[in-house]
């Protein structure tokens, strides 16, 4: 992609706003498959939709790629409905368990999006280790089975993987309950039980928990997460896949649309609640990793909370090195970014290639 491409499909994806007569200047000649294939590739086709129809600029793109983009507004807002009837199903079975889980993410996040613009694969709930096996045997009496979908069929999960994946990843191999409803023809709920890939951190888990709150999502009483300890997770999360090597050389590890819930909640948030946000980090070890996902966000999206970006910047003020270090779990080796600049990091084809062994 250029650079006029580039700067297109950032004012695209900043849904919360960004300057359309900029935008229609672009629009025109930048509208590109490279464009709308990075669109496609990183979930974030229904929010450049919502960008060009709030600013009526759908009239300026090629046809193909306005029909592109409509085609799967459409069929965002009819998963969403499915998703949360799978929610509320879930609430409902879990309903002698209120205060064992909390939902993530998709669950909440899908709800306070425009309609349309963010989906959800899955539900994911934080629940604490010895809590595990009754959420689980509650799943499984409801119908549920713990495997995988491939090629659009269930495959059970074996016994290993199961016990690999608890002790491994801090989180169960997945529920998944066959549903047929539109666009979802598989209900799938992932059970967490710790913040990152070491399973670990069971006193946080367990802090998290005990001032979980519950929030009115169409129409469905969701147990979930303060709001701040919902955004301190959405950090964590984004920062455990961004800097871990697997991540990257999966190519999942800067799919846009977990920093796009970064971007939405941040322009949502005051001055105070920016101070508070990173008092409560700061509580919980991990500012920098908050500040982390700040910046990165910052670099992706036409961010205006500039304040949010300022204290992130004064968190990581002689610990810079964090934006541009990753790790690899299985032989404990640490390797750095030569490309500083995160911009370019995304839009780069193959981020493992960019990376350079620390020798200590």
């Amino acid at each position: 992609m250029n650079t006029t491409e580039k700067e297109l499909f950032t004012r695209l994806v900043s849904f919360k706003g960004t300057d359309n007569d900029k935008l229609s200047e672009l629009i025109c000649d930048n509208a590109t498959p490279s464009v709308l294939g990075q669109l496609f590739f990183n979930r974030m086709q229904g929010a450049a939709y919502n960008t060009l129809k709030c600013a009526e600029l759908l009239n300026k793109t090629t046809r193909e790629f306005r029909n592109s983009l409509e085609a799967a507004h459409v069929q965002n807002t009819i998963k969403n409905n499915s998703f949360y009837i799978g929610v509320k199903q879930v609430v409902e079975i879990l309903a002698k368990c209120k205060d064992k889980y909390a939902m993530l993410k998709g669950a909440v996040l899908c709800g306070l999006y425009p309609a349309g613009c963010r989906i959800s694969n899955d539900i994911d709930l934080l629940v604490r280790p010895k809590d595990v096996t009754i959420i689980g045997d509650t799943l499984h009496k409801a119908g549920f089975r713990q495997g995988s979908i491939k090629n659009g069929e269930f495959v059970p999960a074996s016994r290993r993987e199961i016990i690999t994946s608890k002790m491994m990843r801090g989180e169960t191999v997945p529920y998944i309950l066959e549903v047929n409803l539109p666009y979802m023809r598989y209900l799938e709920v992932d059970i967490n039980f710790s913040l990152d890939y070491k399973n670990s951190g069971e006193r946080t888990v367990d802090k998290l928990l005990t001032r979980a709150e519950e929030v009115k999502i169409q129409g469905v009483n969701i147990p979930t997460l303060s709001d701040y300890d919902f955004f301190m997770h959405l950090c964590v999360h984004l920062y455990k896949e961004a800097t871990t090597l697997p991540w990257i050389e999966m190519k999942r590890d800067m799919t846009l649309y977990k920093f796009s819930d970064i971007y939405m909640l941040t322009d949502m948030l005051t001055d105070f609640e920016v101070n508070k946000l990173f008092f409560e980090a700061r509580c919980l070890g991990i500012s920098d990793i908050c500040a982390y996902a700040i910046i990165a966000t910052s670099e992706l999206f036409d961010l205006k909370n500039r304040y949010a970006v300022e204290c992130a910047h004064e968190v990581l003020d002689g610990n810079e090195d964090i934006l541009h270090k990753v790790i690899s779990p299985s032989d404990k080796k640490t390797y750095m970014y030569m490309n500083e600049d995160i911009s370019d990091r995304f839009f780069a084809d193959n981020r493992a290639t960019m990376l350079c062994e620390v020798v200590e």
